[in-house]
């Protein structure tokens, strides 16, 4: 059996990396599947043809708030340049090799003029479906995919917590589609379900489909040997950074800044990294004292790899944040989310300690659950 996969991937982001080779090693681990990632090219990549008839969806009112939001942050000097090294890009590159695929698709056109032959179709997980995403959706809904081939999604992720009335109704015309519909976060469960006629099935994020075993395996430990803070942040806020600095001061352990967006300035107050790869993203997340993350995926490799403590932060005006509540609420740890005011102290959070046995006990039964989602329909397609 013949299994594509769409999802994002081939990109240098730890969470978008690991979540697509999660899915794929899963999947390819079950007996006569063959599977591969479609290789459909993305904006940011050079390589990349934009399409005149496929382009990103943002309403007038979008566009606005993006382009505030985009004069905000240069005016506060909120983000700073997104810096990888040499080094850290070439094991993203090396990382990838693990993963087949598809032949390239430069372009949204060359994918529908030539769609790759499957027996199954599968959407997979992050924010695929989220139509403030900077480029075309619609083949993320396997608009593409022949007419009587089957079709399923895996924890897809919307993102955000409502859509805008013209985005209702092309949802509900590309997942009339759909043999199963599956996804990452209670809440798009129900936004879903509210405006399509068919079921929608909650699971977990393709990076507990496999096995914690195989994620200890698959991790570089870092050449620490002492205790240390990580900190891994995605959005770039200065006030969750002064945090973890003060964090590093009142503990005496050192801050490690694992961040994808920071200054390429440097000081003595805590240790840049900037050639990890996937694997060493792992080592430095399981051998931390503990992490400090804005960021789903720093979130839920916290709890899988057993990383003895973590917080993670959510920004009052973060509208992808019901994603990381949903997890924590998951695994019973919704006390481990900063307070937005960023008050505690290093003592009141080391105080606050991480039943590992709790924690293995919900990862088995999620992992359980959501692996007989997805091999309940291959087997059913395959009968």
């Amino acid at each position: 059996m013949k299994i594509g996969i769409i999802t994002i991937h081939n990109s240098p982001s730890y969470g978008a990396c690991l979540q697509s080779y999660a899915l794929y090693l899963y999947l390819s681990m079950q007996p006569e599947v063959d599977c591969e990632i479609i290789d459909l090219h993305r904006p940011y990549q050079a390589d990349y043809i934009a399409s005149r008839r496929y382009r990103p969806y943002q309403s007038s009112f979008g566009k606005l708030k993006l382009k505030i939001k985009h004069l905000r942050n240069c005016l506060l000097n909120k983000k700073k340049p997104i810096y990888y090294s040499v080094a850290s890009i070439q094991k993203f590159k090396d990382f990838n090799e693990k993963i087949k695929t598809s032949q390239p698709y430069f372009s949204i056109d060359s994918l529908y003029s030539n769609p790759p032959e499957y027996d199954i179709y599968i959407t997979g997980s992050d924010q695929v479906w989220n139509p403030l995403q900077p480029y075309c959706m619609e083949p993320f809904f396997l608009t593409f995919v022949p007419e009587g081939k089957k079709r399923i999604s895996y924890a897809a992720s919307i993102g955000i917590a409502t859509l805008p009335k013209e985005m209702k109704k092309k949802y509900k015309e590309w997942l009339s589609k759909y043999d199963a519909i599956s996804v990452r976060e209670n809440e798009a469960k129900h936004l879903l379900e509210s405006f399509i006629s068919k079921s929608v099935v909650q699971v977990s994020d393709p990076t507990f489909l496999l096995d914690v075993g195989q994620w200890e395996s698959l991790s570089l430990k870092p050449a620490i040997d002492k205790p240390y803070i990580l900190y891994f942040g995605i959005y770039g806020y200065r006030r969750l950074f002064d945090y973890a600095l003060r964090l590093s001061n009142e503990s005496g352990m050192p801050l490690y800044n694992l961040a994808q967006v920071q200054s390429k300035v440097v000081d003595n107050s805590y240790i840049p990294v900037t050639d990890a790869g996937p694997q060493e993203f792992l080592g430095y997340i399981a051998n931390a004292d503990m992490v400090i993350t804005d960021s789903f995926h720093g979130t839920a490799f916290s709890i899988l790899m057993g990383t003895k403590n973590f917080y993670t932060y959510i920004a009052p005006n973060n509208r992808r944040g019901s994603r990381i509540r949903n997890l924590l609420e998951t695994y019973g740890l919704s006390h481990h989310t900063l307070d937005t005011k960023l008050n505690e102290s290093f003592f009141q959070l080391s105080s606050n300690e991480i039943c590992r046995t709790d924690i293995l006990s919900i990862i088995l039964q999620e992992q359980n659950r959501s692996r007989n989602f997805l091999l309940s329909y291959i087997k059913h397609f395959n009968e």
